[in-house]
This record gives structure tokens, C-alpha cells and sequence, in this order.
């Protein structure tokens, strides 16, 4: 119970924050993964086969998925407190970033264009969670970064 009313540093602040918009960025991702998986359905069909769909659609699950599991290591590794080995895989997660948000937003501008309201609402929403997620954890990480190194106990 006295947990409960401790002062919590500012460092325990900014990990909550990474926790929470990465996990909610691993759920929308994980939907969009899906959604992209039954596009992928629907144009291998003979009827309705397209292949630029089904490329981009392809490429964008694989894209969303190694998104989905970088940005499960870089959890893994805050939980973990080890915020030194976060410098070797961010570069990848700053790409799978990029490329998911600009995908994203390339898919509000598509839907927005052929006037469908729920796929470029859906799309809008994950840009900005995507987005939102990418600043506070590349500030935040860097923080928790110097904070740890310069924190390090002194062995003698």
C-alpha cells in the first residue's frame, strides 16, 4: 500500500509512458498486420487478383510485423533496464517507424481521396499513435540512456 503513495521519479514517469504508447502502438499495429492479411485474402483470390495490391499488402504485414517485434525488444529491454543495448536496433525501429508512418499516411490521403470516412479515420488514428509513440520513445530512451550511464555504481 505505501507503493501506492511513493514519489515516482521522473525516470519511472517517462518508462510508464514508453510502456504504455508502445504497447498501444503493438495493438494498432497488430490490427493493421490483420486487416493487411485479409486484403491479402481477398486479391489472391482468381476473381479479384491484383498484383500491386497483393505486393503492398504483403510488404506492408512483413514492414508492420518487424515493426511489431522491434518494438517489442525495445519494451523488453526498458523492462529490463538495460538501456545500453537500445543503440544497436534503434536504427532499425527508426526505419520500421518511418516506413509504417508513411505508409500510414499515404493510406489517409488514398482513403480520404475515394471518400471512405472509416478506413482513413482508422489510418489517421495509427499515424498519430504511431507518431506520438516515436517521439516520446526516441526523447525518452535517450534520457534513460545518459540517465543509467551516468548513474552507473562505482566498483572498487
Amino acid at each position: 500500500m505505501m507503493k501506492f503513495f511513493e514519489k515516482k521519479s521522473a525516470h519511472d514517469g517517462a518508462r510508464q509512458r514508453v510502456y504504455w504508447l508502445g504497447i498501444i502502438s503493438m495493438v494498432m499495429a497488430l490490427g493493421q498486420v490483420v486487416m493487411y492479411l485479409l486484403m491479402l485474402h481477398l486479391v489472391i483470390t482468381p476473381e479479384h487478383r491484383d498484383n500491386q495490391v497483393l505486393g503492398m499488402c504483403a510488404g506492408m504485414a512483413a514492414v508492420t510485423a518487424v515493426y511489431i517485434f522491434l518494438t517489442g525488444r525495445l519494451l523488453f529491454l526498458l523492462y529490463e533496464k538495460r538501456f545500453e543495448e537500445t543503440t544497436g536496433p534503434e536504427w532499425l525501429w527508426w526505419f520500421a517507424t518511418m516506413v509504417v508512418v508513411l505508409f500510414n499516411g499515404v493510406l489517409v490521403v488514398w482513403f480520404s481521396l475515394m471518400n471512405d470516412v472509416i478506413p482513413a479515420t482508422l489510418c489517421s488514428l495509427a499515424f498519430v499513435v504511431y507518431v506520438l509513440f516515436f517521439k516520446f520513445a526516441k526523447d525518452d530512451i535517450k534520457c534513460l540512456r545518459q540517465h543509467s550511464s551516468t548513474h552507473l555504481p562505482t566498483q572498487q
